[in-house]
């Protein structure tokens, strides 16, 4: 049998290693946290951004991979795993301050289709093709936010490129009903949904609420946030995918 190590351009892991499951989130740090909930966990891999952590959640096995920040980087992620076999793939992240002010920190945002306003999977397929979650994790994934008595918004978010770019036109969302902004969700649902597997995303509110009418008046974007606030919303996003994740299994 080959050697599936050889078959991948970021991720040399071996058969026996990979999972119908994975969780994906953008700090390699992170796994660290997440490994906690786990057992039997090991270090598959760690290069560049992209750090591959196994192990077994009540009985189910779960692959943890970083994405670095930004959809170019998450696209690679994505497509490796699914090549891997991977069916399911949930990311835990965070979204900062979301766009709505009655969304407040503490909250978890679980998108149900995004705003391809990013580059990456324009060289996939035209912008009228939609970036949409796959209902049967949303729903799951909302049993579980529900479960766990967090207060949880579902709907639109907006995935974007430029971290620190106050130039661009956020004008044309205004008065739009988006809740949230991050920089990787999109290319993980297109990508998935091309692919014909099985894809979501429960991300933390770790700041206070930037309105879009608040950002373009101060024409800076300006996020406080916790790190320690930020580790215990990822550590609820964790318990809130890994639940997910052994709910699907019973039917994926």
């Amino acid at each position: 049998m080959k050697d599936m190590r050889n078959l991948q351009t970021h991720f040399k892991i071996k058969k026996r290693d990979t999972s119908k499951y994975a969780i994906l989130t953008g700090d390699p740090f992170r796994l660290d946290e997440i490994k906690t909930y786990l057992k039997s966990t090991e270090e598959i891999d760690w290069k560049r951004e992209f750090r591959v952590v196994g192990g077994n959640y009540k009985g189910v096995k779960v692959l943890v991979v970083s994405t670095g920040i930004g959809s170019p980087s998450t696209a690679i992620v994505v497509e490796e795993l699914i090549k891997f076999g991977t069916k399911v793939l949930i990311r835990v992240g965070t979204c900062g301050g979301a766009w709505q002010k009655n969304i407040l920190l503490g909250s978890f945002i679980i998108p149900l289709a995004c705003i391809r306003d990013e580059g990456t999977t324009k060289e996939y397929i035209s912008l009228k093709f939609p970036a949409v979650a796959d209902l049967e994790v949303v729903n799951t994934l909302v049993k579980n936010a529900e479960k766990r008595g967090v207060k949880y918004f579902v709907g639109i978010n907006r995935t974007h490129d430029a971290f620190y770019n106050t130039d661009a036109d956020l004008s044309k969302w205004l008065d739009l009903p988006i809740i949230s902004s991050e920089m990787e969700t999109s290319s993980l649902f297109v990508i998935s949904t091309l692919r014909k597997v099985k894809s979501g995303a429960v991300l933390a509110v770790n700041a206070k609420p930037e309105p879009i009418k608040k950002i373009l008046k101060n024409k800076i974007i300006q996020i406080e946030i916790s790190e320690k606030i930020t580790k215990k919303l990822i550590d609820e996003a964790f318990k809130i995918a890994l639940e997910t994740i052994l709910d699907l299994s019973k039917k994926i």
